[in-house]
């Protein structure tokens, strides 16, 4: 009996040792533990933003100083314009390019060149006549004209879109301006597609943040995997890019050209012609000519 005492002892001792020593390798149920508190010194994560602006590099074309660096000339027909702003004379020839019963077309005209009063700088009841007005011969008003224009050719134009003058907006009353008929304005979420030698491409305004990390529009074209940034603005100082006047052929490459009313500052109108034909490797268009004005 006192063996069988000692035996049994022992055989406890020996199964709660080993129940002991099983208890830490056993899984624990992470239902049963309960995060009561955060320790003062453990960072909280951050939360990242939902949207990050895209970094672009801003694009600038026009300065005061660079004025006209483009070989080809562009103008467009018009009243009371500064003198020094009309770099053209009354007899020259340029290529117009002119809608005709729903048929666009590049042709040879004659232009006219007037003398008038620039209220500005003249004053409105002064005698002198220092600024001018631009014509063309016949009823018929082009959408621009060339001078110098290089491989451009009297031919018919393939035209995608055209909006409407300024002249014209200003003789239809606001509230019946339907946006198909108006120019196109290139605002923040502006997208259109157009499709020309079987290819599709896109033109959109995106906002975006430049290096500085302020905010800006940036407007670009986009074709086969090539994406273009053709001009940017500061969205602190406007909420639009400017207009899209014109897009077709003007090359006759296939491939779209485009004629902007693209915003630079305040009070200056700069009119500006992209061509596909002359883009450089890995881009799809390239400026080529610039007319800009101003109102005082």
């Amino acid at each position: 009996m006192k063996i069988t005492k000692t035996f049994i002892s022992v055989f406890l001792l020996t199964f709660l040792i080993g129940y002991v020593s099983v208890l830490p390798t056993q899984k624990v149920s992470p239902k049963i533990i309960t995060v009561t508190a955060i320790p003062e010194k453990l960072p909280m994560p951050s939360i990242a933003p939902t949207s990050e602006l895209e970094t672009i590099e801003e694009v600038e074309h026009w300065t005061d100083e660079e004025k006209n660096p483009y070989k080809i000339k562009l103008l467009e027909t018009g009243e009371g314009f500064h003198g020094d702003q009309i770099d053209a004379k009354s007899g020259d020839i340029w290529l117009g390019l002119f809608k005709e019963q729903g048929s666009y077309s590049l042709r040879s005209t004659k232009i006219k060149i007037r003398r008038v009063r620039d209220d500005i700088i003249d004053g409105a009841n002064g005698t002198k006549k220092t600024g001018k007005s631009v014509d063309v011969e016949g009823k018929l008003k082009p959408i621009f004209l060339l001078k110098n224009a290089g491989k451009l050719r009297e031919a018919k134009i393939t035209t995608l879109f055209q909006g409407l003058t300024m002249d014209e907006i200003s003789e239809v009353e606001e509230s019946k301006l339907i946006r198909n008929e108006t120019l196109t304005t290139l605002k923040k979420d502006f997208v259109q597609k157009y499709k020309i030698g079987g290819k599709a491409y896109g033109l959109k305004v995106i906002e975006a943040k430049n290096k500085n990390n302020q905010k800006i529009l940036a407007l670009i074209l986009e074709n086969d995997g090539i994406r273009q940034v053709l001009h940017t603005i500061n969205a602190e100082y406007a909420d639009s890019l400017g207009t899209l006047s014109w897009v077709g052929d003007l090359d006759r490459d296939e491939k779209p050209d485009f004629y902007f009313d693209l915003y630079i500052q305040e009070n200056v109108v700069y009119r500006v012609l992209f061509l596909s034909s002359e883009a450089d490797k890995e881009k799809l268009v390239k400026i080529v000519a610039e007319f800009w004005t101003t109102g005082c």
